[in-house]
């Protein structure tokens, strides 16, 4: 028996913002990265990721036809490394709060121009350049216009 009821899009987006966070691990890598290191903070940074995409994305793509999913998936891929880059300031941010108990505001300031430009032009730029997060991003799409139109189909 087929399931049609309405995916929870924040479950579904901790899955695939969790799923996410593990190829950002293996680009990360791949490009000779602190693989160990840096696990626990891009798993936190990924979930609100996939929540945020995934809700950003979901009714566009109940309502879109089957080709236009190729369409979606660099988009999708341009959206998640740009909020994934914005949750991970705001880890680091954390990070750099509870390691000194600063204020918020002087956690924030830490927070490097450098590092800024880093998260938000190489995040991208490693995601498209290694290719294959785009056609995950595709899959990744693909599988959610599935569900959602499976749930609007259920009239």
């Amino acid at each position: 028996m087929e399931n049609n009821r309405s995916p929870n899009l924040n479950r579904l987006g901790a899955v695939y913002g969790l799923l996410w966070g593990v190829v950002a691990l293996a680009v990360l890598k791949s490009l000779g990265g602190d693989f160990f290191r840096m696990t626990g903070w891009y798993l936190l940074g990924s979930i609100p990721t996939g929540i945020l995409v995934t809700r950003l994305l979901a009714g566009r793509l109940g309502k879109t036809k089957a080709w236009k999913v190729w369409t979606y998936g660099p988009v999708a891929l341009l959206q998640g490394t740009l909020i994934f880059a914005a949750c991970m300031l705001v880890v680091i941010a954390g990070v750099e709060f509870t390691r000194d108990w600063r204020g918020v505001l002087e956690s924030l300031q830490g927070l490097r121009f450098h590092d800024s430009l880093i998260l938000f032009l190489w995040f991208p730029f490693f995601g498209f350049v290694t290719i294959v997060p785009i056609f995950l991003a595709v899959g990744n799409c693909w599988d959610l216009r599935r569900r959602m139109m499976r749930a609007s189909s259920q009239g």
